[in-house]
């Protein structure tokens, strides 16, 4: 198996996302979510269950909200992006309450 290099070093082997047709990016919104996991040795990460990242990630699925989450560089650490269109979706609804959300940002 080869590797990819890719400058800043992110690559699609640590992405997870739902599939959508992007047809129209102009006003697309989105934000991130991070999980910094544990913050000591030895690394351990939850039961698939109780993951605040897979359980927010498996509820932007069924709400049909696009959704990606990938690993951070940094160990135990990993990100949760969304994007929609229009209104803001809710949060509360959506997002484990150990997940830290961080910008919203808009492409116009």
């Amino acid at each position: 198996m080869s590797s990819c290099y890719v400058p800043n070093g992110a690559s699609l082997e640590d992405c997870h996302s739902n599939l959508f047709c992007l047809a129209d990016l102009t006003g697309i919104k989105w934000k991130r979510f991070v999980w910094q996991g544990p913050t000591s040795a030895p690394i351990l990460s939850p039961v698939t269950e109780e993951d605040p990242i897979l359980c927010s990630f498996s509820r932007c699925l069924k709400a049909d909200i696009l959704s990606v989450w990938r690993r951070s560089q940094r160990p135990g650490r990993r990100e949760l992006w969304l994007f929609w269109w229009g209104d803001d979706p809710n949060f509360a609804d959506l997002i484990h309450h150990e997940l830290a959300g961080e910008g919203l940002l808009e492409y116009t």
